[in-house]
Parts: C-alpha cells; structure tokens; sequence
C-alpha cells in the first residue's frame, strides 16, 4: 500500500527560514538535533513558520530524504554549510557536544502567496494555538483552513 503524504509544520528562525525561499541558492538542508522528525518521509511536505519577530508561515517545502549522519560526514554532506546557509562556527556551536546530527533535504519550496500571520493562525486553528518547539503533523482541516495545498 502507498503511504499517502503528510504536511508537517515547524518553526524556524526568520533568517533561515527566508532562505528556504531565495530565487537563487536556496537552502535545501534544515539541520536538527535528537530524533527530530523521525516520521518524515520523501514527498512530505513541511510549512515552514518564522519565529519571532516575524510570527509567520512563509511557504512549503517538500522532503527530498532525512538522515542521521556523524557530525563531521553532516558537514560534508552540507558542502561545508553551504546548503543549510550556515557558517562553520554557527554549525559547531548549534552541534557542540552533539556525536550525531539530522539532516533534512527539502526541495520544490513554494512561498505562499503572502504570510499567514500568527493571528491569522490562531483564528483558524483556536487562540491558544502554539508553534511547535519541534514539529508538529497538520491535519487535513489545519490544511484546509488555511487553503494552503500540499
């Protein structure tokens, strides 16, 4: 049986969740710790949420593949950060007593049409809705009532 997709949501800071979105070398690599997102699969799709000061939902990413990699062979696989758009030192810092790393290769990112704000969010999914810390599964309603596609 084929696993129909899912769209996840998770909330990323403003700087790199707009480089998700750049016309020109994108990023294509979000970086995680732990077990993050150990049910994503290729032709998931993730709405991606800029943290504050932002508080919006800017566009979709599909997974292209997720790996648990050895921090060093995850730097290597990132072309030295290049496709996570971040520095060696931001890396270091971010995986710093840290033995593995995921990576989540993402690809075909839409941008919305224009953001959907935090307030907005809260209207359609309940005022005491939250941004995930981590990830969080949307359900067919979540994607529906914010008329977004997968």
């Amino acid at each position: 049986m084929n696993n129909p997709s899912s769209t996840y949501l998770i909330s990323v800071r403003p700087t790199w969740a707009d480089a998700f979105f750049l016309g020109r070398n994108p990023k294509t690599i979000e970086l995680r710790k732990g077990c993050f997102g150990a049910s994503l699969k290729p032709g998931d799709s993730i709405v991606i949420y800029a943290t504050m000061p932002v508080a919006e939902l800017l566009g979709i990413v599909r997974i292209v593949k997720r790996e648990m990699l050895p921090i060093a062979r995850l730097w290597n696989e990132s072309q030295q950060g290049q496709l996570a758009r971040v520095s060696r030192t931001q890396f270091d810092d971010y995986y710093r007593n840290q033995e593995l790393g995921i990576g989540i290769w993402v690809g075909a990112a839409k941008l919305l049409p224009s953001p959907i704000a935090l307030s907005r969010l809260r209207q359609n999914w309940g005022y005491r809705w939250k941004p995930p810390q981590q990830i969080q599964q949307l359900t067919d309603d979540q994607m529906a009532a914010l008329n977004i596609g997968r």
